[in-house]
């Protein structure tokens, strides 16, 4: 029982840091706390994150706190690149300690943006061909591996998300087809590629009945982009949107 007290005592500690934008001190206490979990894992007190849910009453499941760290570490990694080292680390030893699919594959696409932001893109991309390997018709993959491509305005680094969503794009399985459309139209605008983004809109249109936004005389109108809660904030700041502009 003590040592479930210690563990939620240091989460808790970490939620107040983060709450005061003090993401480096944050996650440094959330990572006091991961130390202690694994060393419940090691004596079998539970089996994963979210077994040890159901072995004490947290302030905050663990399953949530361990998926808020891994943005957190983010977070703290726009001031100080070793958080995203220390992402990578972390990001490997929660897949040992979680068998939910869907938290074990945002673990493995986290993992390959802090190696982008490390500037591995090497390592990065093999995960991303790894996760595509085991599931070619998986959209929002292809969206997460094209969005390492779009931190900066290089235009190499454009045609490299180009690439990456066109072969998402050409299979006819593939799930969350729209969404990979609205990312191919806004890379299609980032490069300046206007006729292109106009046929894919054309395309979209026809797909999910939008509005009609095409018109040949006159200026484009501003056109609404969902933007997800875990993806990069529009602003610059390097945040994640939920964390800056979204908060």
């Amino acid at each position: 029982m003590e040592r479930f007290q210690q563990i939620d005592k240091k989460i808790k500690e970490g939620y107040t840091l983060i709450r005061g934008n003090d993401y480096p001190s944050g996650c440094d206490k959330w990572l006091e706390a991961w130390e202690e979990i694994k060393g419940l894992f090691a004596d079998g007190v539970a089996n994963d994150i979210f077994d040890l849910n159901d072995k004490y009453d947290w302030t905050q499941y663990i399953s949530n706190y361990a998926q808020d760290l891994d943005m957190e570490l983010h977070n703290a990694g726009v001031d100080d690149r070793a958080y995203h080292q220390k992402r990578v680390e972390y990001c490997r030893e929660l897949l040992q300690w979680c068998t939910d699919d869907m938290t074990r594959g945002n673990a493995w696409c986290s993992m390959a943006e802090a190696y982008f932001e490390l500037g591995d893109t090497d390592a990065g991309d093999q995960i991303f061909f790894d996760l595509l390997k085991d599931d070619p018709d998986c959209g929002s993959n292809y969206i997460s591996w094209a969005g390492c491509y779009l931190h900066n305005t290089d235009v190499s680094q454009y045609e490299a998300a180009e690439k990456i969503l066109l072969t998402g794009y050409s299979r006819e399985g593939l799930r969350d087809k729209h969404d990979v459309l609205h990312q191919l139209i806004d890379v299609y605008d980032g490069m300046g590629k206007t006729d292109k983004a106009k046929e894919y809109r054309k395309i979209l249109k026809e797909q999910i009945g939008w509005p009609d936004i095409i018109y040949e005389d006159k200026p484009a109108p501003v056109r609404v982009v969902k933007i997800g809660r875990n993806e990069p904030c529009p602003c610059g700041s390097g945040k994640k949107y939920k964390k800056c502009c979204g908060a």
